[in-house]
């Protein structure tokens, strides 16, 4: 009946509780996928929606999770929704005034139960077959959203920033040592503007995933002047995949999808095989023009093995 009154699949169904008179149905939709749900009366009537910002868990990110809050006619309720990458059993959300609560995994990964009342959890654990945590999300990185007398509020989880500027983290020495920190080879443009050389190379944790592997972000400039190139790379997919928009332009990367933000400088966010990437050029005769060619003069993993 559900499935009927949404006109669309439903994939998990909370039961009423004391506080909800309505069933949950949770569901999927988009590409990459969000998290849905809609809270439907005994009678079929849909009480309230709530769409989830998108998100793809991963072996290094294996959680992403919302809190969603609904004051509505007859409802009070407060879920944990979101995906986990395959092998997580289930989620504990850590509260800061309560016991640990934990939520199950359905099929395909769907995090999916209710939380109690109180503040949004200070993080999310993914719990493997053992009972034990192999990746966690912290609170930075968990959206909330409430609806209330028909508004929708909130905050959105803390994003990637890969095409931003440098970020909390080390500088190091040289290549070598990031490499060895990060656990990874970078991958290394070909091509740069002429006159460019190596200035900067820094070990950025990810504070959303304090378990991931950093980033390695790397800095050429030209002996004089302020121009600018900035490389972040880290592995592969991002949580929070970078989707064109009215800000972003789609660009081909040699056969993959890269999205272009322009604001006097050139920003560009790209994924490949195993490895995200982001890229910053300013200062150049066309940073835009100049932020394609050197995301394409970048080798695949394949091509960069010895």
């Amino acid at each position: 009946m559900i499935e009927r009154v949404l006109g669309h699949p439903v994939e998990v169904v909370l039961p009423p509780t004391d506080d909800c008179a309505a069933r949950v149905a949770i569901s999927r939709t988009g590409d990459p996928p969000r998290m849905r749900a809609a809270w439907v009366s005994d009678t079929g009537d849909v009480v309230a929606r709530l769409g989830c910002p998108p998100g793809v868990p991963s072996p290094v990110r294996p959680v992403i999770a919302s809190v969603c809050e609904v004051s509505a006619d007859g409802v009070t309720d407060r879920l944990l929704l979101g995906r986990a990458a395959p092998g997580v059993m289930a989620v504990r959300a850590a509260l800061p005034d309560h016991e640990a609560v934990d939520v199950p995994v359905h099929a395909d990964g769907v995090v999916a139960g209710r939380l109690p009342p109180g503040p949004v959890p200070v993080a999310v654990d993914a719990i493997a077959p053992d009972g034990e945590s192999i990746g966690r999300l912290m609170h930075s990185g968990i959206t909330e959203l409430a609806l209330v007398a028909g508004r929708v509020e909130g905050r959105r989880g803390a994003t990637h920033g890969m095409a931003a500027g440098f970020g909390a983290g080390d500088t190091v020495s040289g290549l070598d040592v990031a490499e060895l920190e990060a656990g990874y080879p970078a991958l290394l443009p070909s091509w740069l503007p002429e006159g460019f050389g190596m200035t900067t190379v820094r070990v950025e944790p990810e504070a959303a995933y304090p378990f991931a592997p950093p980033s390695i972000a790397i800095a050429w400039m030209p002996d004089d002047g302020d121009a600018r190139v900035l490389l972040r790379q880290c592995p592969g997919p991002l949580a929070s995949p970078e989707m064109p928009d009215e800000r972003g332009t789609a660009i081909d990367i040699g056969g993959v999808t890269g999205v272009m933000r322009a604001r006097g400088m050139a920003f560009l966010v790209w994924e490949r095989e195993d490895r995200a990437y982001g890229l910053q050029v300013r200062g150049t005769g066309d940073p835009e023009a100049d932020a394609v060619r050197i995301a394409a003069s970048i080798p695949t993993s394949a091509d960069a093995m010895p």
